[in-house]
C-alpha cells in the first residue's frame, strides 16, 4: 500500500506519541545502573550481574541483557522527553468541521466495519475512521441527525450556561473560555478496596516481587518471594515461585506488581516476544495474569494463565472482580496477508485456549482514532473456570481510571484555529464479569493527569486545565452534567490533583506554590474552599481521618542536589478554613527515595503513627544509610518515634516498603528484609531474599 510523505509522517509521529504517553520505568529496574551497562563498550554484564547472580560470557543471558537495555534506553528517553513538557497534539480546524462530539464513540456492528476503520488509520485517513458515509450520523440507539459544523459549541454550550452567572475568583460572572493548550495529560489512576503492589502481606507472611537466579543456567529470572515473617526472630523463606523461564532467549517476562485476595495471589507481568531478526527491539506485547493458590504458603499452586494482547495500562481488583487494562498498538497489513489472519483484532487466551473478540465487543473512537485498541477484561478471581468479560475500543487513549464499579477512559484534543481544547470522556459499566458500554462526555479543557479523576458515590469527578485557568466537571452515572466550576486559578495551570473523601487538592502554580481545596459536599454547588499553606504535595498526601491529612513535600533542590523534605499534619475539617496543625522538617541530608509513590507510606492499624522511606547521606564520610522513619500523629503534632536503619549500603536497595505487623515494623528493599521493634527502634533480625 503505496503512502504519501505526509501519510508516512503522520503514522510515525502517531507512533511516537504512543511510544511517550505510554512509557513506564518499573521501580525494581531503576536500581540496576541501566546506563552504566550500555556505555560499557566491553559489553561486560558484571555490574548487572552483581544483583542477579548472572554469569559473564552467557550469551542467551547477553543477548536477553542486550535488548532489555535497548528497550529501556528508549524508555528512559520517552520518560524525560514527557518530564520536559510532553508531546503537542494538536489537530488542524479541518479536523473540528466534522467533529461528533454526541457521540464519539459507536459500537461496530461486524468484522466488515473494524476492518475498514484499521484500514482507513493505516491508510492515513483517520479523521474519517469510524464515521457513516452519508451525511447523517447515527447514535447508538439507531437514532440520526444531520451533519453539520460547530458541533464543538453545541457541546460546551449547556456547561457555559450553567457557569455563566457563577462568580469567578477576579469578581466577574462572565463566562471564561479557555485558551489553547498544548500539553498532554498522561497518568494511570486506581481506586478500590485492593491496589496492587510489588509487596503484600497477611498479616502472617510477606511475599515479594523480586530478581532472582536460575541453578541451572544462571540467568536472571522474576520471582516471588514467600517469607514467613511471624515470629520476626525467626523470619524464613519457606517458598519461591518463578514467573519467568530462563529457557527462552526471545521471551522477557518483568513481574509489575501482584495482588492478594484471601488464598489467592495473583502476578501481573508484561511480556516482550522478539526475534533478533526483526526489525524492531521486540515483535509483540502482551499482558499476563497468572493466579496461585497460597492455601498453602509452601507450596504455592498455579491455577490459571491469562494471557492478554497488549501493554499493561491499569489494573483494579473490587470484591472478586480483576479488572486489567492494555493497549494493543494495531500492526501494519501487508498485501499479502488477509485482515483476519493479521493480529488486528484483540485477542486473549485462558489457560492456553485463545479467544479473539467479537466485533460487537469493539467500540470505534469516531474524531480522529488512533493505530491501537484500549483492551479491558474482567474476571472473577474467586473461580479458577470463570468466564471473562471484555470489551475493547478502537482508537482510543491510554489514559484510564479504574473504579470499583467502572473504568473511565479519555483522550484530549487541541485545536489551534479555535483556541480550544476538548477531553473526550468514556465510561465502561462493570457488573459482575460483564462489562459494557455507558456513555460519554466531552469536556473542555485537558486532564491534568491519571489523578485528576476519581469516582465517589456514583460521581465522577474530573479537572481539567488550560494555558491560564481550570475547570472542574461533577458528572452522573449516565455521563451526564451534573454541576462544575469554570475559570478557576485563573493565570495558572493545575499541576497536580488529587481527590480525598468531599475534597479535592489541587496544585497550581508553576512552582507547587499553592494547594487549593475544592469543596464537594454539595454535589450541586462545588466550590473553591481554603488554601493549604504548603509549597505543595507533590510527593504525596495521605488522610489519616476524615479530617485530618498528612503532606509529605521536597523542597526546590540545593547546591548538593536534594531539597529539604517537609511534613505537614492538616486540619481539613473545615474546607473554608482549613489549619496546619503541625510542621516537622527533616534534615537537608535526607532525601526520598520513592517520591510521588504513596504506597511507601505506611500507617499503624489505628493510623497514629506513619511512616516514610529515606535516604540519609553522610557526603562527609561518604555514605548513605536507607531508613524508614516513623512519626507519631495521635494528638495533633507530629513528633519522632524513631529512625530504622535497612541498609547502609543503599546503592539499587533502598528500602522503598514498609509493613507494620503487631508491634513489628518490617523494611523491605529487592534483597533484604530488616525487622524492628517499632518501640525502641532495634532491629530484631533480617533475611537475605
Amino acid at each position: 500500500m503505496k503512502k504519501s510523505d505526509k501519510q508516512t509522517l503522520d503514522m510515525l509521529h502517531g507512533e511516537f506519541e504512543k511510544s511517550v504517553s505510554s512509557a513506564k520505568i518499573p521501580l525494581r529496574l531503576q536500581k540496576e545502573s541501566i546506563v552504566g551497562m550500555i556505555e560499557n563498550n566491553e559489553r561486560e554484564i558484571k555490574d548487572f550481574s552483581d544483583k542477579t547472580g548472572t554469569k559473564n560470557g552467557n550469551t542467551a543471558v547477553l543477548r536477553r541483557l542486550t535488548a532489555a537495555a535497548a528497550m529501556l534506553a528508549i524508555v528512559v528517553a520517552c520518560a524525560l522527553f514527557m518530564r520536559m513538557g510532553g508531546v503537542k497534539v494538536i489537530k488542524t480546524d479541518s479536523f473540528y468541521k466534522g467533529y461528533e462530539g454526541r457521540n464519539p464513540v459507536r459500537n461496530a456492528q461486524s468484522y466488515e466495519e473494524v476492518e475498514k476503520a484499521v484500514l482507513d488509520i493505516l491508510d492515513g485517513k483517520s479523521g474519517e475512521a469510524g464515521k457513516t458515509d452519508s451525511a447523517e450520523k447515527t447514535d447508538g440507539n439507531g437514532s440520526s441527525e444531520p451533519a453539520t459544523e460547530g458541533v464543538v459549541d453545541r457541546i460546551i454550550e449547556g456547561y457555559s450556561k450553567y457557569v455563566a452567572g457563577t462568580k469567578q475568583p477576579d469578581g466577574s460572572s462572565e463566562a471564561y473560555v479557555a485558551e489553547s493548550s498544548a500539553f498532554k495529560a498522561h497518568g494511570i489512576s486506581v481506586s478500590g478496596d485492593f491496589e496492587a503492589d510489588i509487596v503484600k502481606n497477611n498479616g502472617e507472611y510477606l511475599y515479594i516481587v523480586t530478581t532472582g537466579t536460575d541453578s541451572k543456567t544462571g540467568s536472571a529470572t522474576e520471582q516471588i518471594k514467600i517469607v514467613k515473617a511471624v515470629p520476626a526472630d525467626k523470619m524464613e523463606t519457606v517458598s519461591t515461585i518463578v514467573l519467568s523461564s530462563a529457557d527462552s532467549a526471545d521471551t522477557i517476562d518483568e513481574c509489575i506488581e501482584i495482588y492478594l485476595k484471601n488464598n489467592k495471589l495473583i502476578a501481573l507481568m508484561r511480556r516482550y516476544s522478539y526475534s533478533m531478526t526483526g526489525t524492531a527491539a521486540f515483535d509483540k506485547l502482551s499482558t499476563v495474569a497468572v493466579y496461585y493458590d497460597i492455601s498453602d504458603p509452601t507450596a504455592p499452586k498455579k491455577i490459571r494463565e491469562h494471557i492478554q494482547d497488549g501493554e499493561y495500562v491499569a489494573s483494579s481488583l473490587h470484591e472478586n472482580r480483576l479488572c486489567l487494562v492494555t493497549e494493543k498498538s494495531i500492526p501494519l497489513i501487508s498485501d499479502s496477508k488477509k485482515f483476519s489472519e493479521s493480529g488486528v483484532i484483540p485477542t486473549f487466551s485462558v489457560n492456553g485456549s485463545g479467544i479473539t473478540l467479537r466485533a460487537e465487543d469493539i467500540f470505534i473512537a469516531v474524531n480522529d482514532p488512533k493505530a491501537s485498541y484500549l483492551f479491558i477484561t474482567v474476571t472473577d478471581i474467586s473461580d479458577s473456570a470463570a468466564s471473562v468479560g471484555r470489551l475493547a475500543v478502537l482508537g482510543c487513549g491510554n489514559e484510564v481510571f479504574c473504579s470499583p464499579h467502572s473504568v473511565t477512559v479519555s483522550r484530549g484534543f487541541v485545536s489551534v484555529d479555535s483556541e480550544k481544547s476538548l477531553t473526550e470522556i468514556y465510561r465502561f459499566n462493570i457488573n459482575g464479569s460483564a462489562i459494557s458500554f455507558g456513555g460519554s462526555y466531552v469536556a473542555e479543557g485537558t486532564l491534568v493527569s491519571g489523578l485528576s479523576v476519581d469516582e465517589k458515590s456514583g460521581y465522577l469527578r474530573a479537572a481539567t486545565t488550560d494555558t491560564d485557568s481550570s475547570n472542574i466537571y461533577l458528572l452522573n452515572d449516565k455521563m451526564e452534567f451534573v454541576s462544575g466550576l469554570e475559570g478557576i486559578f485563573r493565570g495558572e495551570k493545575i499541576r497536580s490533583v488529587k481527590f480525598i473523601g468531599s475534597n479535592g487538592y489541587v496544585v497550581a502554580g508553576d512552582n507547587n506554590e499553592k494547594t487549593m481545596i475544592i469543596d464537594f459536599s454539595d454535589y450541586s454547588k462545588p466550590k473553591v474552599a481554603g488554601m493549604i499553606s504548603t509549597s505543595g504535595f507533590y510527593e504525596n498526601l495521605c488522610a489519616v481521618s476524615g479530617n485530618m491529612l498528612i503532606g509529605v513535600a521536597a523542597g526546590a533542590p540545593d547546591e548538593s542536589g536534594s531539597g529539604k523534605v517537609t511534613i505537614s499534619l492538616f486540619d481539613v475539617s473545615d474546607p473554608d478554613n482549613p489549619k496546619t496543625a503541625a510542621v516537622y522538617s527533616l534534615g537537608g541530608e535526607c532525601s526520598l527515595p520513592a517520591a510521588g509513590d504513596s504506597r511507601c507510606v505506611v500507617f499503624n492499624s489505628d493510623k497514629t503513627v506513619f511512616g516514610i522511606p529515606v535516604i540519609i547521606n553522610n557526603p562527609a564520610a561518604g555514605t548513605q544509610i536507607s531508613a524508614y522513619l516513623l512519626f507519631d500523629v495521635s494528638d495533633g503534632k507530629i513528633s519522632p518515634v524513631g529512625t530504622y536503619n535497612h541498609d547502609t549500603s543503599v546503592i539499587g536497595d533502598a528500602a522503598v516498603r514498609g509493613i507494620f505487623i503487631n508491634g513489628t515494623l518490617y523494611t523491605v528493599s529487592g534483597q533484604k528484609i530488616s525487622a524492628f521493634s517499632v518501640d525502641d527502634a532495634k532491629i530484631i533480625s533480617s533475611l537475605e531474599i
